[in-house]
Order: C-alpha cells, then structure tokens, then sequence
C-alpha cells in the first residue's frame, strides 16, 4: 500500500510514539488536520499535472509522448529471436542436405546383425 519505504511495524512504532507524545484526546484533530494537508498536497499535484499536460499539448510535445510510450512497448527481443530461430532452420536443412537425415536413436543403439 505505502510505497515510500515505512512498513507496518515502523508505522505500528510511529502511531504508538504519536499517541504518547500527542495524547489520545488531541490525536483525532491532528489526524484529520494531516488529512486534510494531504489531500491539499495531491489536489495542488494533479492541478500542476493539469498544467504541465496542457502545457505538452500547446508545444506539441503530446505526440513526442505517445511515441516515446509506443517505445516501451516495443519488445526488442522478438527480432532477434526471429533471426537465431530462422539460422537455426537454416543450419538444420544444410546438415541434412549433406548428412542426410540422422537414423532413429532406436535403429542406433541395437547392432545390425552380419550376414
């Protein structure tokens, strides 16, 4: 849930100092009151975010976003493994163009007998 580095033991140690330190009659009225900054803080953010979109679009920097996110997508893998699967086919088809194709493992492994 949190992602900033505080697990639910450090909070645990942080509620039990903050009930000592505020006391329990106070505690609600502080809690609402960070309450309140926070969601201040995130509303002054998705406004900047706001700001900062429209700002990309007025410069024309909306499609330079849309195709460095097509970026990301891109897997670079697949070329290459298309590449090493078709020279491995190709390796295979001139080992049996001059080899022929191998004999079954079980005509292998038993002795033909002489006559």
């Amino acid at each position: 849930m949190f992602d900033f580095g505080i697990g639910y033991t450090e909070m645990f140690v942080i509620a039990v100092v903050a009930i000592i330190v505020i006391g329990p009659k106070e505690l609600p009225a502080v809690l609402r009151t960070l309450g309140k900054t926070v969601a201040k803080m995130r509303g002054m953010a998705r406004e900047f975010q706001g700001h900062l979109d429209s700002a990309m679009k007025d410069a024309g920097l909306d499609e330079v976003k849309k195709e460095f996110n097509n970026l990301k997508n891109i897997n670079p893998i697949e070329p290459v493994k298309k590449d090493v699967v078709s020279d491995v086919k190709k390796q295979e088809d001139d080992f049996k163009k001059l080899f022929g194709d191998p004999p079954p493992a079980d005509a292998a492994s038993t002795p033909k007998a002489s006559t």
